[in-house]
């Protein structure tokens, strides 16, 4: 009898094929009898919209590659109902203008796989998206020290875009224990990567109108710009200095894009610009779905809507505004 954990690894063998196969036989053993899962309808429906979001942009996906971590396996009494939550690092190899590039992924899924009809069935399942997140929080910062509003006045400040970039790059798919880890973190670590390339925190202890997390005496704190996608957006326009500009090709590395799901006129998800595809548009790093060199547009997303609009924001290099 195969093992529960062997299906796993055929289910992600298979959802690792189809990103260029398209094709539902893949999952032909895994599936329940008699019915079409929610589960494989989604997993179809997001392979096909990723492929046309690469052809909208002038890519061509070339393969597909997934190592996954196996973070809590939970079998029933009589061990036949297994719930199972996993890690997916996946990174998808693509060719834009004869030229290879990559872009990743981490995905949490949760699974329920039943052992029925002598094969392990998977029942349910389901997966973070932007913006939803199954991660613990982790709201203890690590620093013995309280973190202080630096001396250095903002006008005397310079943005090194450098090191916010090389900061995304290097915490895209991890936490940095100097900070607390949020379940929902996309702003706590753009509000990371900015801090990097010199953005001062200001007016500590204040949530309201201030930017900074706590340390130390201040363990477990933070203001609202610092972990809000919308707070940020107003806060880096109105204190650093930063523009939004009407085109993507407007931006820079280390320049930020907010993103309004809903066109509501409401900011739900922040990320930072690490490189440019050889069209000139930003591919992005970000959190909650931990994303590396991403197309900006989202468009394979599943937050991502008709209504969708973005706010493009260029951070001045002088801080001073």
């Amino acid at each position: 009898m195969k093992s529960c954990l062997e299906a796993v690894r055929q289910y992600f063998d298979a959802r690792t094929q189809n990103w260029l196969a398209k094709d539902e036989r893949l999952f032909g053993e895994m599936m329940p009898a008699g019915e079409r899962p929610q589960w494989l309808a989604r997993t179809v429906h997001q392979a096909e919209r990723k492929r046309r979001a690469y052809l909208a942009q002038g890519k061509r996906l070339a393969r597909a590659h997934t190592k996954i971590d196996i973070l809590e396996m939970q079998a029933s009494k009589d061990k036949m109902t297994v719930r199972v939550t996993v890690l997916e690092t996946i990174c998808w190899a693509y060719i834009e203008a004869h030229t290879p590039a990559v872009e990743c992924r981490r995905i949490v899924h949760r699974q329920v796989w039943v052992y029925s009809e002598s094969a392990w069935r998977l029942q349910t399942a389901e997966e973070t998206s932007d913006g939803q997140s199954f991660l613990q929080e982790d709201v203890g910062p690590r620093l013995a020290e309280d973190l202080r509003t630096p001396k250095r006045p903002m006008r005397n400040l310079v943005y090194d875009r450098v090191r916010a970039t090389r900061y995304a790059d290097v915490w895209w798919d991890g936490f940095n224990p100097r900070y607390p880890k949020l379940a929902d973190d996309c702003t706590n670590f753009i509000s990371q990567c900015i801090h990097a390339g010199g953005v001062p925190m200001t007016k500590i202890g204040d949530k309201q109108n201030g930017w900074w997390v706590g340390n130390g005496k201040s363990k477990g704190s933070w203001s609202y710009t610092w972990t809000t996608s919308n707070a940020l957006y107003h806060y880096v326009l109105r204190e650093v200095g930063g523009k939004r500009v009407p085109s993507p090709s407007d931006l820079k590395m280390g320049d930020l894009i907010f993103y309004d799901w809903e066109g509501t006129g409401t900011f739900h998800h922040s990320t930072i610009i690490t490189d440019f595809d050889d069209a000139g548009y930003p591919l992005v790093n970000a959190h909650t779905d931990p994303s590396y060199h991403r197309p900006f547009t989202y468009y394979d997303s599943r937050a991502w809507t008709e209504q969708t609009r973005y706010a493009f924001v260029h951070l001045p290099d002088n801080l001073s505004g």
